[in-house]
């Protein structure tokens, strides 16, 4: 199997999950056997759903992105002043208003009754310095929307005036999405205890092991949250996680495996929930190392066989994707579509016009999640065919992402989806910016710099597709990454569990905003 413990770890973390389950407060990262597994009296508890997670959280930090599992958890602690709903458009969240006086400025109301997890009311100074932490913060993913900024004004305690250097047509689904969430101001010094205005307050953790989670009282939104208890607890292995499920140990389980989604979906008493969106992709480490050089970087794309990629590691449940994600529409355009197709012959002539014919290089991956480990067993094989020789990197996920963050590899396996559902996403993959293991480390590229800065503005569409076809052709030629196929994210639902929602498209990383709605019958 997937899991990299030795077995009296994995042993004495089993021991300690079914001790939690018991109500002994502790539980692990593992379980040995399907028959440690408690049939399900413990996860049907009352007002109580327990979640089995994929991954422990590298971190809680709310304007870094470290996983989808985090994401997950960090949405309980976390509101920003607007989000999506379930069809994608803008609505007001910790704002409960907002106009526009001119193309350039936006004028936010705050919700008279929001207040902080510690019953401090939301204000517009904690608006104004949340903002401006995202502007200085290194790790904040979305500090490159937030250089648009040129003024956070404070009108009232409740009013907050933002203008911006120049109009900017994607700048509300920026504030819409996870990553520019508002925290209490006097508690800015402390990235990992940073205090959030989310329906459930943080009431124990183990760390690598597990949390728990207590609806609060004093929620801005009357009626809600619905549960009294959100328990997540970390299985990194996937068989695991899924005889979890099926025993009723616990409630919702993540990334179920793609070898294990027609059993889920066919099992009595379960559900699974499985929107397409996701994307494969590789990021490179630009500033040292083999892949400074653009036609390496090209080598590579052409000699993966993506649709090998999604029959072995994917079961089929995928589709190749050769050129850049960009969103359906008009923006799509039919010749750019393959940009990197499967072509080993040009690999190889790329890797010796480039002097790189013999190639060795280090390939991050993760052993947490199967398919990034079958992805990067399947590229290993490939590159072999066309000369380069390839070692695995495969660390628990955490260990991965922080590697990633201060650029510790010579290439990676990545997952990705958009935050946006607008153009301005590629943004965040090939723009200059704050460093983040989702990106290429070192990357800096002023004619993509250019290239996006001009879309972002533009207000016509026609001109932003010419815009954004333009781009298209630039990242084909310089490769900063390159991308292998898009992918599903499966949930699996037990019966009792209601209203959860696995969310399209843009908002797929904040479905566990969903557990404000959700309850258990």
């Amino acid at each position: 199997m997937k899991n990299t413990m030795n077995i009296d770890n994995l042993w004495a973390l089993s021991t300690r999950r079914r001790e939690f389950l018991l109500g002994g407060g502790a539980l692990g990262a593992g379980l040995l056997a399907p028959g440690l597994f408690t049939g399900g009296a413990h996860a049907a508890q009352a007002g109580t759903v327990t979640y089995g997670l994929s991954a422990y959280p590298p971190n809680l930090r709310p304007f870094e992105w470290s996983g989808a599992a985090a994401a997950t958890v960090k949405a309980l602690m976390f509101r920003g002043l607007l989000t999506f709903d379930e069809k994608g458009e803008v609505i007001p969240e910790l704002a409960e208003s907002w106009s526009q006086p001119d193309a350039k400025t936006y004028l936010f109301k705050l919700r008279p009754n929001a207040t902080f997890q510690n019953g401090e009311p939301v204000t517009a100074d904690d608006v104004k310095a949340s903002f401006e932490a995202i502007r200085l913060e290194k790790w904040a993913y979305v500090r490159q929307a937030f250089r648009d900024v040129e003024t956070i004004e404070v009108v009232d305690p409740k009013t907050v005036r933002i203008a911006l250097n120049q109009p900017t047509p994607s700048f509300l689904f920026v504030l819409a999405g996870q990553n520019a969430p508002i925290v209490w101001s006097k508690q800015m010094n402390r990235l990992d205890a940073m205090v959030g205005a989310g329906p459930y307050r943080l009431e124990s953790s183990e760390k690598g092991v597990s949390l728990t989670f207590k609806a609060r009282t004093d929620f801005y939104k009357p009626g809600l949250p619905k549960l009294e208890t959100v328990r997540f607890i970390a299985y990194p292995d996937d068989a695991l996680r899924v005889a979890a499920l099926n025993a009723g140990d616990v409630d919702i389980i993540d990334y179920v495996p793609f070898q294990s989604m027609k059993s889920i979906a066919e099992a009595p008493g379960l559900s699974l929930q499985s929107p397409l969106g996701l994307y494969m992709y590789i990021v490179f480490n630009l500033k040292q190392g083999p892949f400074t050089d653009p036609k390496v970087r090209r080598a590579v794309a052409h000699a993966l066989k993506r649709d090998d990629v999604v029959k072995a590691a994917f079961f089929g449940q995928g589709r190749v994707l050769d050129g850049v994600p960009i969103p359906e529409g008009p923006y799509q355009v039919k010749e750019l579509e393959h940009l990197w197709p499967y072509d080993p012959d040009r690999a190889k002539s790329l890797l010796k016009e480039a002097g790189a014919q013999n190639l060795q290089a280090t390939l991050l991956a993760t052993s947490t999640y199967g398919f990034h480990k079958d992805i990067a067993e399947i590229m290993q094989q490939q590159l072999a065919a066309v000369g380069m020789q390839i070692k695995l990197a495969l660390p628990e996920w955490g260990v991965r992402v922080n590697q990633g963050n201060e650029g510790r590899y010579h290439f990676a396996i990545n997952g990705g989806s958009p935050d946006l559902g607008d153009p301005d996403d590629l943004t965040a993959l090939f723009g200059s910016g704050s460093d983040s293991y989702r990106r290429s480390f070192g990357l800096f590229d002023s004619n993509l710099d250019t290239l996006l800065k001009s879309g972002r503005y533009e207000p016509d569409q026609a001109k932003r597709v010419q815009i954004y076809a333009e781009l298209q052709r630039a990242v084909q030629e310089s490769t900063p990454v390159t991308f292998i196929n898009y992918r599903l994210q499966g949930w699996g639902v037990r019966s009792r569990v209601k209203d959860f929602k696995a969310l399209p498209n843009q908002m797929l990383s904040q479905t566990g905003m969903e557990f404000d709605k959700v309850y258990v019958s």
